[in-house]
């Protein structure tokens, strides 16, 4: 029982603005001239192999995205590859994750603990009522002085919280140190109405310590709903640093075509270099520009003007196989008012005017992916011969590229009854067990009935891969 001294220094101190709560600023930090924006990812010096580029793209939709997402990284784990005369996990050879909001939780998570996400991750999250606890704390007297102070909001108590059940105050530094795939963790910049991706690249624009950025902060403002939260706020240090775009970016200034998307790219990255006319960014959940995550693959192909350059910028020149799985575990709106000829309730008219965008730009996303991925594969051989023509004395396998797109999406479940029914989940950070193990199993399912996935495990040496098509374990 607390007593009434304390009961009153609270109550007082939500009352004035300037109590000590404040939200953490992100630290600058003055990176080399010659910081790329597309650094190399992580392969022979984490025993990742140099020919195989795998790539996770993990969408939005609170739990239901979460675990969706972990039901894929289960199937990961079970499905065994053999690679320059090695059996290993395909999960061991996953070199990025890109994330939105929901999904963002469970990259996050493996991305600092590894392994750790099967033991401890589903009580930790999946199954917690972790919306229940947020509602909760908004009332709870412990948060009257943070929020009372005018620089604490609701975003930064969430923070805290996935602090407490999940990140342990771990930084993007320490997921670098782990060694494990390279993490994009993606938000919205509400001022420019841009994608921002919390990677080296995206902190060097603006001056600022990747390293020292919390976890927590980057999962919530990934995941932050414009009204149910507050926007993240980060300051932004630009002219503090001597920067440099690289060429290959900077070309697409040069483009004579005003409406061409690699300038209106780059235009975008220019308007962080002016911090005094934008002193600070103001991020909300990612999947306002983007719900599947994909959008940082997309982006940085298109800046390079070319998937060899970007191949070479990015030190996967050599690979010959690319592995793509898309996470999508988008909602289907509830239309029963079709069959009425009243106007639509205040709650259908807002879901329809959110979902239908949002679903639209996803079907888009994923038609651009799918045309970018074949155009990759045919320039990535054409310029690779090229360049061993040139330097090799021979290029017997420079045409040995095969690319690989798995949609794990609950339109490729074959029954109806249960495709309806996962679609029809509530975006919430939080289901009942039975829905998040119906998640985990879908996800089991989708990945064993995959063409594509199927063809690329046996595409890898025979008798290594096997099918994985078990339910997976209830309750964790």
């Amino acid at each position: 029982m607390r007593s009434g001294k304390q009961l009153t220094w609270i109550v007082a101190c939500a009352l004035v603005v300037g109590c000590t709560a404040h939200y953490p600023i992100n630290d600058p930090y003055s990176p080399s001239s010659d910081a790329d924006p597309a650094p190399s990812l992580p392969h022979a010096d984490a025993g990742r192999s140099d020919t195989l580029l795998v790539g996770l793209a993990f969408s939005g939709g609170g739990t239901r995205a979460a675990a969706l997402s972990y039901g894929v990284l289960e199937v990961l784990a079970d499905s065994k590859i053999r690679i320059e005369g090695r059996e290993r996990r395909l999960l061991d050879e996953v070199d990025v994750i890109s994330s939105v909001s929901g999904g963002s939780f469970t990259a996050a998570y493996y991305g600092l603990f590894g392994d750790r996400i099967f033991e401890e991750y589903p009580e930790r999250f999946l199954y917690r009522d972790v919306q229940g606890h947020l509602t909760w704390s908004l009332f709870s007297p412990i948060s009257w002085a943070k929020l009372g102070s005018g620089q604490f909001d609701r975003s930064d108590l969430a923070a805290e919280y996935y602090d407490e059940i999940l990140f342990q105050e771990k930084t993007l530094g320490d997921v670098v140190a782990r060694g494990g795939p390279r993490l994009n963790i993606n938000a919205t910049e509400i001022a420019l109405g841009a994608q921002f991706t919390f990677d080296p690249a995206q902190f060097a624009l603006i001056c600022s310590d990747y390293a020292s950025f919390p976890v927590s902060r980057a999962v919530t403002a990934s995941s932050a709903v414009p009204i149910l939260f507050s926007s993240v706020i980060l300051q932004n240090y630009a002219g503090t640093c001597p920067v440099a775009i690289p060429p290959w970016a900077r070309a697409a200034a040069q483009d004579p075509d005003r409406n061409s998307r690699a300038r209106h790219l780059f235009e975008q990255m220019e308007r962080y270099e002016d911090s005094e006319e934008m002193p600070y960014l103001h991020l909300f959940d990612g999947g306002l520009t983007d719900n599947l995550g994909v959008r940082p693959f997309l982006n940085r192909l298109t800046l390079a003007g070319g998937s060899w350059d970007l191949a070479k910028a990015m030190g996967v020149a050599d690979v010959h196989k690319m592995l793509v799985i898309v996470v999508n575990a988008e909602s289907e709106m509830d239309v029963d008012f079709r069959q009425s000829n009243f106007d639509l309730s205040l709650g259908d008219a807002i879901m329809a005017s959110t979902s239908i965008p949002l679903n639209e730009y996803t079907f888009d996303s994923l038609s651009l992916v799918r045309l970018s991925l074949d155009a990759l594969a045919e320039d990535l051989v054409q310029h690779r011969c090229a360049d061993w023509a040139a330097t090799r004395s021979s290029t017997k396998g420079c045409d040995d590229f095969e690319v690989y797109f798995v949609e794990v999406d609950f339109d490729e479940l074959a029954d109806e009854k249960k495709r309806q029914s996962l679609k029809h989940l509530p975006t919430s950070f939080y289901l009942p067990p039975e829905q998040v193990d119906g998640l985990r199993a879908a996800a089991r399912e989708i990945m064993g009935d995959s063409d594509a996935f199927q063809q690329f495990l046996g595409s890898t040496a025979g008798e290594g891969a096997r099918r994985t098509d078990a339910a997976p374990p209830s309750g964790g």
